[in-house]
C-alpha cells in the first residue's frame, strides 16, 4: 500500500447503507489516508451495528435523515441501490453535505436533472463514483490522447462483462433501478464521455440494443450502444460497449 501523508485535519465522513462496497471504496481508503469514517445508517438497524462494530465505525444512526443531520459530518457517502440515491443524494446536499454517490448517482436524466439544481445552488459538491478517472493509468491516456503524439482519436470500443448477480440481488430489479447498464455499463459509458470531452466533443447515441434478463421484465440483462463522435474527429466515430455474460 502507498505512504500517504496524515491529513491536517481528519474528514469526518457519514454512510449511506451497510452495502458490501463500503468497505472498499469508502473504509479501507479512510483508513489508509488518516480520516474517519464517524456515523453509519442503514434500512437494517442490526445490519448497520453489525457493520460498525466489524469496521470499527464510531456510531449507528436510527434512520438516513437522523444522518444527515449529524452536525460532526462533513461528507456522506451514498451507498444506497440505485433507486434511492437522487432521494438521498439531495436531502444530503440540503444538509449541507458534501456527497460521494456511488454510480450512477440517480435512476434517470429527470432525477439527474433535479440533484443538478439542488447543487448548483449549494456550497457543497456531489462527486459519482467512477474511481477509474482518477487512476494513474486514465491520467496518462488522456496524456497521450491530448498531446496527439500518437495521432487522432480514431476508434472506441469497450467491452464490460463480469458474471451475473444471483437471482434474488437487487440488481435484477427494475423498481430498485437494476440492470446490466445500471450496474456496469454506466462506466463504459462515462468512459466515451471523457474520451469525448477531451478531444472534439461528447458522443451521441446511434443506436442501442439490449436483452432482458428471464423473467425480469424490463431489466436488461446485456447491452450494446453505438455512438458517435462530433464531426471532425478522423476515422470510424463510433463506440461499442459493454456486454455482461449471463453466467
Amino acid at each position: 500500500m502507498t505512504d500517504h501523508a496524515a491529513p491536517a485535519r481528519p474528514l469526518r465522513i457519514g454512510i449511506l447503507g451497510a452495502a458490501r462496497i463500503v468497505e472498499l471504496s469508502v473504509i479501507e481508503p479512510a483508513r489508509a489516508t488518516g480520516h474517519r469514517v464517524v456515523a453509519i445508517a442503514a434500512r437494517n438497524p442490526d445490519r448497520a451495528r453489525g457493520f460498525a462494530q466489524q469496521h470499527g465505525i464510531e456510531r449507528v444512526h436510527g434512520s438516513y435523515q437522523a444522518l444527515l443531520d449529524d452536525p460532526e459530518l462533513e461528507g456522506i457517502y451514498n451507498a444506497l441501490v440505485n433507486s434511492q440515491h437522487a432521494r438521498w443524494n439531495i436531502a444530503a446536499l440540503r444538509a449541507g453535505k458534501h456527497v460521494l454517490s456511488e454510480k450512477p448517482f440517480t435512476a434517470n436524466a429527470d432525477q439527474a436533472l433535479a440533484v443538478r439544481e439542488v447543487a448548483t445552488s449549494s456550497d457543497r459538491r456531489i462527486v459519482e463514483g467512477f474511481h477509474y478517472l482518477h487512476h494513474p493509468m486514465t491520467r496518462r491516456l488522456r496524456q497521450i490522447v491530448e498531446s496527439g503524439q500518437l495521432g487522432g482519436l480514431r476508434h472506441v470500443e469497450i467491452d464490460m462483462q463480469m458474471a451475473a448477480p444471483p437471482d434474488d440481488d437487487p440488481r435484477w430489479s427494475y423498481e430498485l433501478a437494476g440492470g446490466a447498464l445500471m450496474d456496469i455499463g454506466c462506466s463504459a459509458l462515462h468512459a466515451c464521455r471523457q474520451l469525448g470531452r477531451w478531444t472534439s466533443g461528447e458522443p451521441r447515441v446511434v443506436s442501442a440494443k439490449g436483452g432482458e434478463r428471464a423473467g425480469r421484465p424490463e431489466v436488461d440483462e446485456w447491452m450494446t450502444v453505438e455512438l458517435e463522435y462530433p464531426d471532425g474527429l478522423p476515422g470510424p466515430r463510433h463506440g461499442t460497449w459493454y456486454r455482461r455474460t449471463s453466467g
